[in-house]
């Protein structure tokens, strides 16, 4: 199997001010294409400590080495000089790229910048790519059995790049046959208990099977890879092996959302859907609606943060709210049905909690979530207490209401 290494570049990364997408993008297609991604390494724009980390790794002999980053107009923007320099080559002008670039403003109305040369200087040695959706463009070397690419920082830039070029010539330079892999999707179970449950199984596994233990809020992805020339039978067997195991919490097998196995569950049960959100404020209907067709389950959703919303909009008993509190199992319970009956849904899901970081107390500390469902087949609520800031309990709310909506209808609906 080919080693690729992966180098982020800039002070932004390293400093915390923006979060990485570019090292887990690249990881996760080239891992499709068949690569092994021997190391992510992030640096700052430091002219020393990036020269160093670029000659190390090509003195690694990977087959293969791409960088983000560092490729704009500014004073710390070193890549492209500093590979060009490792690699013992120069850039030149090209009149060629700066016409297209140049074409690209004027579709845009900008008749030019100042710096837009530095955008046109490509590796003498090597070949430039054109960026379909920005500036800089992507810069390719190839010096014996190693390829070098340099590509844009921009998570948007970088990826319509690397379907327009990058992985067509990767896939040309390098025939690879991509690793046999099955993707099965769980919740309601945790990963300490699934892995006991399917520890005996995965020690049967062949030695040359891969096992990856992918845990969220949602619930636990299971990721079975084998090696390309792996009988396909072989594999199917191991799955159903595991399907038998955990049957009643697999949700989906392949790359699918919960949120997605949820609305195609009941499309095809003809069933209708109503949120009353407090603690998650639209979260939880957000995530519904990122799928699409969405609008075939959902009739709609109410955020009701105020009590005196949930008794007007959804119904609550303000005796309820003034007994029991509006973080209660009374008060989830009757937010489901309002929520049902105001819509005239089939099914009513609700969420009400404390997110924090105030609000909390011995009875009831920051984290006490409870989710409420009101069904045909009857009532139901349950209490979480979640961990974390006031997003992470947000996240955990809504993750939280969608697999206990998945439990409650499949274990209803295929008893």
């Amino acid at each position: 199997m080919l080693e690729t290494r992966i180098l982020l570049i800039g002070s932004e990364l390293t400093e915390g001010r923006i979060a990485d997408q570019n090292g887990r993008f690249l990881a996760a297609e080239l891992t499709d294409l068949g690569f092994f991604v021997r190391d992510i390494q992030m640096v700052p724009d430091d002219k020393v400590q990036l020269r160093a980390v670029m000659q190390e790794m090509l003195a690694s002999g990977v087959a293969l080495i791409l960088s983000s980053g560092g490729l704009g107009h500014t004073s710390d923007d070193l890549t492209a000089v500093l590979w060009a320099e490792v690699l013992r080559d120069s850039l030149v002008l090209s009149e060629e790229m700066l016409a297209h670039l140049q074409k690209q403003l004027h579709a845009r109305g900008i008749s030019s910048l100042p710096y837009l040369e530095r955008y046109a200087l490509v590796p003498e040695r090597g070949k430039a790519f054109v960026n379909p959706i920005g500036l800089a463009p992507a810069l390719c070397w190839e010096r014996d059995s190693q390829m070098v690419w340099a590509l844009p920082g921009p998570p948007s830039e970088l990826r319509a790049i690397w379907y327009a070029s990058i992985k067509p010539k990767l896939q040309e330079r390098f025939p690879l046959r991509p690793p046999k892999q099955y993707l099965v999707r769980t919740t309601g179970i945790s990963e300490s208990r699934l892995s006991a449950l399917i520890d005996s199984w995965e020690k049967a596994l062949p030695d040359t099977f891969r096992l990856a233990y992918n845990p969220s809020w949602e619930g636990v992805t299971l990721r079975l890879r084998a090696p390309a020339d792996t009988e396909t039978d072989l594999i199917l067997d191991r799955v159903e092996e595991l399907r038998a195991i955990l049957r009643p919490y697999i949700y989906a097998e392949g790359d699918i959302s919960l949120s997605e196995a949820l609305l195609q569950l009941m499309k095809e049960k003809g069933l209708s859907l109503a949120i009353a959100e407090s603690c998650t404020g639209g979260a939880l209907s957000a995530e519904i609606v990122k799928v699409a067709g969405a609008s075939e389950v959902l009739m709609g959703a109410v955020v009701a943060y105020a009590n005196l919303l949930k008794q007007q909009l959804l119904g609550v008993s303000p005796y309820t709210l003034e007994t029991e509190g509006a973080v209660s199992e009374a008060t989830a319970l009757q937010m489901a049905e309002g929520a049902r009956k105001v819509a005239s849904a089939d099914i009513g899901l609700s969420t009400t909690g404390i997110a924090g970081p105030a609000g909390g107390s011995p009875n009831k500390p920051v984290g006490t979530v409870w989710i409420g469902l009101s069904t045909p087949w009857g009532a139901s609520a349950k209490k979480y207490n979640f961990s974390g800031d006031r997003q992470t309990i947000i996240q955990r709310g809504v993750a939280a209401a969608l697999s206990f909506l998945w439990q409650n209808l499949t274990r209803n609906l295929y008893s």
